[in-house]
């Protein structure tokens, strides 16, 4: 498979956070934003994706993993901080994903958004049940994830990156993950120009070579 993935922060420490590891043929991965700034949210940003790795080592269930890490994230969560989180289990061998949304955008499939129920974040309620959903990747078709600095990019009028760009990339692009992640960031930069960054920007994505 190729998988490539960005993180390019706004501040000297970021909120957002992706990670992945293959397990059994299957690819383990989660992409998230913590809500808020700074320090703050990059101490949650690690208590996450740490939490990730430890469940996800024990199981193969995406709500199973999600459910945990929010009963963990509740736990004295005084700041009253949530994060935004995608998880998803992929089998390398047949392109069964399996994947729970957490108030997270939609990924991309191709040119499509990928179908997400409206689940709650993470962090704001330790009885929420979360559901489970499944999709089927074909060979050489694109997963591409992102976190909303991709969508709020403003520039120096205060207008947005917004959906409709980056449909517009993916709608034309032909080429590998990497080179679609760096398309997509020379699109932000061209559209921003000189504006400063005012949110993080993660993208990640991936394929199952033909």
């Amino acid at each position: 498979m190729d998988l490539y993935a960005s993180l390019t922060p706004a501040k000297a420490v970021g909120g957002d956070l992706y990670d992945f590891f293959i397990r059994d043929d299957s690819l383990y991965f989660c992409i998230g934003d913590v809500s808020g700034k700074g320090v703050p949210a990059s101490l949650v940003m690690a208590v996450s994706r740490t939490l990730f790795r430890n469940i996800a080592a024990h199981t193969d269930k995406p709500s199973h993993i999600v459910e945990t890490m929010n009963v963990n994230i509740c736990d004295g969560n005084e700041q009253c901080m949530f994060v935004t989180l995608f998880v998803g289990v992929l089998d390398l061998q047949t392109g069964r994903l399996r994947y729970c949304n957490a108030g997270h955008d939609a990924p991309y499939l191709q040119a499509e958004h990928l179908p997400c129920d409206p689940n709650l974040p993470v962090g704001l309620n330790p009885d929420m049940k979360y559901s489970e959903q499944e999709a089927m990747i074909a060979s050489g078709k694109i997963l591409f994830l992102y976190t909303d600095g991709l969508t709020e990019a403003e520039n120096g009028c205060r207008n947005l990156f917004g959906m409709e760009r980056i449909d517009e990339v993916i709608a034309t692009f032909e080429g590998s993950p990497q080179e679609l992640i760096e398309v997509m960031t020379a699109a932000v930069h061209q559209f921003v120009g000189d504006t400063e960054q005012s949110d993080d920007i993660t993208m990640l994505a991936f394929r199952i070579r033909k």
